[in-house]
């Protein structure tokens, strides 16, 4: 069927037919020179002229041939092995590799003879491929699932065959995945599935920054299976020193604990930490009995301004929560004149100000300047106006009413720090703050810690929330009466240390300063082996504007002399560097740029750790693959019954070809044969009146 692009075609397709007889009336029958000829002679000229033109003419007007045809697609058998380390952490390692790759090996002959069979292998990631080394440090059912979607969209996936241990330590449960896909999934349930007896730990949770001289919490997450009654000491260790310790007697055979230990940072520098429990006669995995982690240690003390208008008991509850700790040194100041040289310190407090006699515009420019932190404590009388005109990051915009009470939920994205489970368990009991009735818009560079839940309402505005603007840390507190957060806290408790924790997190992130001068480097200090090592990099001008119009070169070395050079890629205003991954270890680094003639370097230090999920929970989880198989319409088999799952696939009930109709659309100006009639005709109309003579 022809079409055409153009929308009036017929009306064209019509004046082309009248503008091409036109054409060849003049040509001939109003040239005295044809005269000569003979009526067939005459007529056959006039059909080739008009046969030519009308051919250019209607190809003007774009038209195109369409079609149906007809697609037969096979059926794709995909095969997905585990290839994380789970599948062969047991005695005999070598047997059940050997027996995985003959079930594999089995599959394929049977199978990749009559079907097109691909194969996948998954662990963290998902890729092709053909070799199992159970090298992967995490299990992620839901990358595999996504990569197989992806990767054969509106392909006919007959079927999809896992076999894995159901063990997932990264991703979405496998059983919740069958929304995701169209094909039936069958299951191989490798592994053993055998309650052992073990006990193991299962998380550590920490902050991987403190400072010289202060406490840090340390959260150990620990299981016990089958062993009831059998005491068990738990110890934190550096190096060879037992720093903290107790011992556990597990209550029932399947019993979870949990324990929170407070030590001493230390010098400065990078600080290895492991955690173990003892392990029995009988327990045959002992690699989950000790795990590590790594904190850095910052030197130097931290000098802390508040700037009040009064006194007032949140920056009492503030003052006393920094006093306790010996890196902090707090200067308050509850009215003028306020310190003019801000240059000593390492966060400015501002609470609740400016107001509407005190602008602090010269205070928070010079902070600008100096790219010193604050954290604003906004309340009742802090002045909106003045702190909207400031662009501190937050635009406060003021409704009908002054304030209303709002208590804190937790933004589960949050990651700039962290905080303790008995953390998040207190603030539920915490009581609201009076934050302004107002509407509230951050700066895309800050993230809310805690959001306004209003007459048990949750909503989208901010209670505490960070950023960086313009290479300068900001905090805002959007309410006032943070201090009945810390009685509380002694009414539950007798003490203080959820408040405490609250306080030394955000104050730690606020007043830590990477650096003061016209180049930052960010870093994390603990990488895992698995995750590429990744830099930022800032760059200022004089006047403290970003730049990125110089190159930046850093040297990394590691404890055995080994160096690694790299150049920093430019990405929007910043710098990126994506070294990859790098063995486990210590390293140093030396970043150095150019601006002018004066040079800048930055030098720090990070660590490469071990992942060890996979040897954590090593009993198998078949459920999870049967669930899986079964809601996505296929069926669940174990290693000895892959003759079944063969026999299953071959009966084609699964295995159909697929049919469809896909429209095919094409050019008449891209048939070439077109171009040949037109000079056949052009070539055969001159020819002609040549012979005849009427040139």
């Amino acid at each position: 069927m022809i079409s055409f692009g153009t929308k009036y075609w017929l009306i064209l397709l019509l004046a082309i037919l009248g503008a091409t007889l036109g054409v060849v009336v003049l040509l001939y029958f109003k040239n005295k020179a044809n005269n000569e000829l003979s009526k067939n002679q005459l007529r056959i000229l006039i059909t080739l002229r008009f046969l030519s033109f009308f051919l250019i003419a209607f190809l003007l007007l774009s038209p195109f041939l369409k079609n149906l045809k007809k697609i037969t697609q096979n059926p794709i058998i995909i095969a997905a092995w585990d290839n994380s380390g789970s599948i062969v952490s047991t005695v005999d390692s070598v047997r059940v590799a050997s027996e995985i790759n003959q079930l594999k090996n089995k599959i394929e002959n049977e199978l990749g003879s009559s079907y097109s069979l691909i194969n996948y292998l998954f662990g963290e990631e998902t890729s092709l491929g053909e070799r199992l080394d159970f090298t992967g440090k995490k299990s992620d059912y839901n990358e595999l699932i996504s990569t197989v979607h992806n990767n054969h969209f509106n392909e006919n996936i007959g079927a999809l065959i896992i076999a894995g241990d159901g063990i997932y330590n990264q991703g979405k449960n496998p059983a919740n995945l069958t929304g995701e896909i169209n094909f039936p999934v069958f299951t191989i349930g490798l592994g053993d599935t055998t309650g052992l007896v073990d006990s193991r730990i299962e998380n550590i949770r920490v902050n991987r920054t403190s400072f010289s001289g202060n406490h840090f919490p340390v959260e150990i997450d620990a299981q016990f299976s089958k062993l009831k009654g059998q005491p068990l000491k738990l110890a934190v260790k550096q190096g060879d020193s037992e720093l903290a310790s107790i011992v556990i007697t597990p209550p029932n055979n399947n019993y979870f604990y949990s324990r929170q230990f407070t030590l001493e940072a230390g010098a400065p520098g990078l600080k290895h930490y492991s955690v173990t429990i003892e392990s029995v006669q009988n327990e045959r995995n002992t690699k989950n009995n000790e795990a590590g982690f790594v904190i850095n240690v910052l030197e130097s003390k931290q000098k802390i301004l508040i700037l009040s208008d009064g006194p007032h008991p949140d920056i009492g509850a503030v003052k006393n929560t920094l006093d306790l700790q010996k890196t902090y040194e707090v200067s308050v100041f509850t009215e003028e004149p306020y310190p003019s040289n801000l240059s000593d310190f390492n966060l400015v407090i501002l609470n609740q100000l400016p107001t509407s006699g005190k602008s602090l515009a010269t205070i928070i420019k010079t902070a600008e300047n100096s790219r010193i932190p604050i954290l604003f404590i906004v309340g009742n009388k802090t002045f909106l106006p003045q702190l909207n005109m400031l662009a501190q990051g937050a635009q406060i915009v003021p409704l009908a009413g002054l304030a209303e009470e709002a208590q804190a939920t937790l933004n589960p994205t949050f990651a700039t720090f962290s905080l303790s489970e008995d953390f998040k368990e207190m603030l539920l009991k915490f009581p609201p703050l009076q934050a302004p009735f107002a509407e509230y818009t951050l700066d895309q560079a800050f993230t809310p810690l805690f959001y306004q839940k209003i007459k048990n309402i949750e909503t989208a505005k901010p209670l505490i929330a960070t950023g960086t603007l313009n290479g300068r840390k900001t905090g805002f507190i959007f309410g006032e009466g943070i201090w009945r957060w810390r009685l509380t806290n002694y009414y539950f408790n007798q003490n203080h240390a959820r408040f405490n924790e609250l306080t030394n997190q955000l104050i730690q992130y606020l007043a830590l300063r990477e650096n003061e001068d016209n180049f930052i480097v960010e870093f994390k200090p603990v990488y895992a082996e698995i995750d590429d090592v990744i830099l930022n990099a800032e760059l200022y001008n004089d006047a403290f504007e970003g730049i990125t119009s110089e190159e930046i070169n850093i040297k990394l070395q590691n404890t055995e002399g080994e160096e690694f050079n790299f150049t920093f890629d430019v990405s929007g205003e910043k710098y990126y560097l994506n070294a990859g991954h790098l063995p486990i270890g210590d390293y140093s680094f030396a970043a150095e740029v150019t601006i002018g003639n004066e040079i800048f370097s930055e030098n720090g230090s990070f660590t490469i750790v071990p992942v060890n999920l996979e040897n954590v929970q090593t009993r198998a989880n078949h459920q999870v693959l049967y669930q899986l198989a079964v809601q996505s319409g296929g069926n669940f088999y174990l290693p000895a019954q892959v003759e079944d799952l063969i026999r299953e696939l071959k009966s084609g009930r699964q295995l159909k070809i697929s049919n469809y109709f896909q429209e095919m659309v094409n050019e008449l100006l891209n048939f070439r044969w077109l171009f040949f009639v037109l000079l056949l005709l052009l070539s055969l109309e001159w020819f002609l009146k040549k012979f005849w003579g009427i040139y």
